[in-house]
């Protein structure tokens, strides 16, 4: 059998258009159409002969059209002018024409496929040509780690790296590549920098040798521990050996303007942790002790004396902390990979267990706590010693890792769920969190979120109701599977089956919305960190294990200061619904108050939301692991579960609306939304929420059939353009859509399974307006990603062209997510307003930002509009 490796290359044509004109531009042909039959059969033998022979040789396309050729010799025979006298020839050849016509069809399927390929790799070439040509036109001043990386593996540019880290950081950890010399900082001790200063100054040969050869090279890239080109100020070392050596050194022109590594050592570090001789150790600034670092867990009972072995019993292992000193954990001590446990359990010790130290004995009188010893639990893990007093000694404790949530039976006492398997945050060692605090309650069941279109069901005994989003508005509809049709709301409400009391009984909601305590527990259950505040007091969020997309979804949202506000002032407590059966039984929302308080009381540079992610991920599994995510669906899921436990309607019966009941288009949008707010009532509709207006159109009788729906968040398309406007994409997205194939149903009106035209219009606007770019596209079983640049408006902004009910509020932009790279590996960041200027929000890192950075985004994702002024943070006072 042949193989496309043994047949010879294309060479004669492109495509199959180019090769059939080929076939038929031939003198011989020509002359054939006004010869004899003996002369056109003379033809036909040879051109026989050399067909059989490229055939024979693997040519296809010589083959190709040395058979195109005989067939159209043979229509030629069939009309020679002496064609009466010569029917037998005719009939000798009728039998070889169609083993041409069959052997041309063949080839012409092997040459399409061939010529498909060698065009897309041509393609892809000239894209990648293309790409590489704006790449280097992008770098102007500065270069990002991963071109860096590129450019290193490729070898096709000649680039020399320049450290300017002092000798310490240097020795300590560099990169691990002959590229890269070491000028420290330092170097000029207080000189101005000149380069001859510097070849002078220098001391190791390779490194002069270099630095002399530094016009050889296509690039110099210049960097020290995390400075971005954009922050570079004129007396900064990487500006002053910049300017040195190409600015004001005559007699050596470089090719191309030093560039500064945007992130420096830090990020390089980020991505390529493996391309350094030594990993980078955090630098920590050690101080005392601080308040909220010691925890007193709920379940330890104070006694009036303490045993001498009461420490030991409940502590076997636990290190002491020095007075003075903060505990460390060494994060560059990575755990084994795929590291499996037994069962359901595993015991993790903190890295302060790898010391053994004293204890420090302070005297300090705690307040008595209620007896729970008396409650049964039953539990598999390791012991809890009770009716103990807590040593005087303020020791960090020994935190067990957290449990996954556990569902409990209905109508029981809560049990302490088991230990579960470990989660691989990244591969990094992140301390484990008191499983007794954030432990999820009691309930029925909880309602799993799924992606979009797919079914999730309802907590119905016979579950004969499905929950599913829709992925245009990513608005929550009800399956009626027994009917098979769409519902908006549950028919009615179940009875409510009488609660059984469980301990603890006491009434907590007599208490005030946080405490001293409670405050210092919180910022100790999210371990926040005081030491080196940000820009503006503002509070980052540590990456998890790519949970970047979480981190920039929940900094866009809590710079909305209305919907903050509601939350950190403990409004949000009286519209709690734990008898929700779509919600999360509160347990979200109370979450998501001590993650927004943290952020936003200016207290911490930087925050682990490992709670937060534990409890969302008790509801979609998929947060709960170390897998990219997508940040659209998140936000969706976010706001719904965020509206079901705040939700305080009681969902009555309502009738379904039929739209020939109303004789204008606004009488029906006032009943749908009249009939939606009567099933859903929370401060999430009141912001977030529109009207969308569905009309379609059935292509059979031309039925236009109107429905209104609401929406949380509106999905545009982008034009096929390198660069286009919000306004573009606003625009395609009201044009209408075909629905064909698998896409159409049946018409109401003339109940046929037709063909149709379906269009939405934006009928009411939200009073924050989000918008998600379309990036992603299936392509060939892979998602390609448009880098298309879009230009949007940030301020003073009239929605009133795209919408049928003009808002009387001008929209501001807040926040925007932005995303790098593709769909299977990137990274979200996001930029934030806070009313008085921008902050650019990367993880754990947060710095100031300006609207230029938003002029060039090629990387928006999600914007956020707001239609009311900014507010002003209220932060709840904290009773002692």
């Amino acid at each position: 059998m042949t193989t496309p490796k043994d047949k010879i290359p294309l060479y004669i044509a492109n495509d199959l258009e180019e090769l059939n004109k080929r076939a038929e531009d031939n003198p011989s042909l020509q002359k054939a159409k006004l010869s004899t039959c003996s002369q056109i059969t003379h033809i036909i033998d040879a051109t026989w002969a050399e067909a059989k022979k490229a055939e024979a040789t693997n040519d296809e396309e010589r083959a190709y059209i040395l058979y195109m050729r005989l067939f159209a010799c043979f229509t030629a025979l069939k009309q020679a002018k002496d064609v009466a006298n010569n029917q037998n020839s005719v009939k000798s050849y009728q039998k070889g024409a169609l083993i041409w016509l069959e052997k041309a069809g063949q080839l012409s399927e092997s040459l399409k496929l061939r010529y498909d390929e060698k065009n897309a790799v041509s393609r892809e070439e000239e894209r990648k040509k293309q790409a590489e040509i704006d790449e280097e036109k992008s770098l102007e001043k500065s270069i990002r780690p991963k071109l860096l990386y590129k450019y290193l593996n490729e070898r096709k540019k000649n680039i020399l790296l320049i450290d300017m880290r002092l000798k310490n950081d240097y020795d300590q950890s560099h990169m691990r590549t002959p590229a890269c010399i070491h000028i420290p900082a330092d170097i000029m001790n207080g000189k101005g920098w000149t380069s001859w200063g510097v070849e002078s100054a220098l001391t190791d040969e390779g490194t002069i040798t270099k630095f002399k050869q530094r016009a050889n090279y296509d690039y110099i890239v210049l960097f020290d521990e995390d400075t971005y080109e954009k922050d570079l100020k004129p007396n900064h070392c990487l500006q002053g050996l910049k300017q040195a050596i190409f600015a004001f050194d005559r007699d050596t022109k470089l090719k191309h303007e030093p560039l500064i590594l945007d992130g420096g050592y830090v990020d390089w570090m980020t991505f390529y942790p493996g391309e350094s001789t030594a990993p980078l150790i955090p630098k920590i600034t050690t101080g005392g002790l601080r308040s909220f670092e010691v925890s007193y867990p709920d379940d330890i009972i104070q006694s009036e004396e303490v045993p001498s072995d009461a420490a030991t019993a409940a502590q076997p292992e636990a290190a002491a902390i020095s007075p003075a000193v903060v505990p460390q954990i060494d994060r560059t001590r990575k755990p084994i990979n795929n590291q499996k446990p037994e069962q359901d359990e595993i015991s993790i010790k903190p890295a302060e267990e790898e010391e053994q130290q004293q204890p420090i004995v302070i005297t300090k009188e705690l307040p008595e706590i209620p007896d729970r010893s008396t409650k049964t639990i039953p539990f598999t893990g390791p012991s809890v010693v009770v009716n103990q007093e807590l040593p005087s000694t303020p020791i960090i404790p020994d935190i067990p890792p957290r449990p996954s949530p556990v569902l409990p039976p209905i109508n029981t006492t809560p049990e302490v769920p088991k230990l579960p398997k470990p989660i691989d945050n990244n591969q990094e060692n992140i301390p484990p969190i008191n499983p007794v605090l954030f432990s999820v309650p009691s309930r029925e069941t909880l309602s799993i979120y799924r992606p979009f279109n797919r079914t999730v069901p309802v907590n119905d005994t016979n579950n004969q109701y499905q929950k599913k989003f829709d992925a245009v508005t990513g608005r929550k509809i009800i399956l009626d599977t027994k009917n098979n049709r769409y519902i908006p709301n549950l028919p009615e409400n179940e009875p409510t089956k009488p609660a059984v009391p469980t301990l603890p009984t006491i009434n907590r909601d007599i208490k005030p919305i946080l405490t001293e305590q409670t405050r210092r527990q919180i910022a100790y259950d999210y371990r926040a960190i005081t030491d080196n505040l940000q820009i503006n007091r503002r509070t980052g969020l540590k990456n998890l294990g790519n949970s970047c997309y979480m981190n920039s979804i929940i900094q866009s949202l809590s710079f909305n200061y209305l919907l903050t506000n509601y939350f950190i002032s403990g409004d949000f407590n009286k519209d709690i619904n734990t008898k929700n059966k779509f919600g999360s039984g509160g347990v979200v929302v109370k979450e998501w108050f001590k993650l927004l308080y943290l952020l936003c009381c200016q207290q911490y540079s930087c925050l682990i939301p490992q709670p937060f992610k534990y409890t969302v991920g008790s509801l979609q599994r998929a947060y709960l692991g170390t897998q990219q995510q997508d940040a659209h669906e998140f936000l969706v899921f976010l706001l719904d579960t965020l509206h079901e436990d705040l939700n305080q309607t009681t969902r009555p019966r309502i009738e379904e609306l039929k739209p020939e009941n109303y004789k204008t288009d606004r009488q029906l949008a006032e009943a749908t939304k009249h009939a939606f707010h009567l099933h859903n009532k929370s401060i999430i509709i009141d912001l977030f929420y529109g009207l969308f207006k569905s009309t379609t159109i059935c292509l059979s009788c031309t039925y236009n059939s109107i429905r209104f729906e609401a929406f949380v968040i509106i999905s545009v398309p982008i034009p096929p353009l390198r660069q286009c406007s919000l306004d573009d994409c606003l625009d395609l997205f009201r044009e209408f859509e075909h629905l064909r194939g698998e896409d159409r149903y049946e018409c109401s009106h003339c109940k046929r399974l037709s063909e149709k035209k379906r269009r939405l219009d934006i009928w009411e606007l939200p009073k924050i307006f989000i918008v998600h770019f379309k990036r992603f596209r299936l392509q060939q079983a892979h998602y390609i990603k448009n880098e298309t640049l879009i230009r949007y408006p940030t301020s003073n902004i009239d929605f009133s062209r795209w919408s049928q009910t003009p808002s009387p509020s001008k929209y501001s932009l807040v926040s925007v997510v932005n995303h790098f790279g593709s769909m299977n590996s990137g990274h979200y960041t996001s930029y934030c307003n806070d009313g008085k200027q921008w902050y650019y929000c990367d993880d754990q890192s947060i710095r100031s930002a300006d609207t230029r950075e938003l002029e060039h985004n090629v990387n928006a994702y999600l914007l956020f509009y707001s239609s009311i002024p900014q507010q002003q943070l209220r932060l709840p006072s904290i009773p002692n």
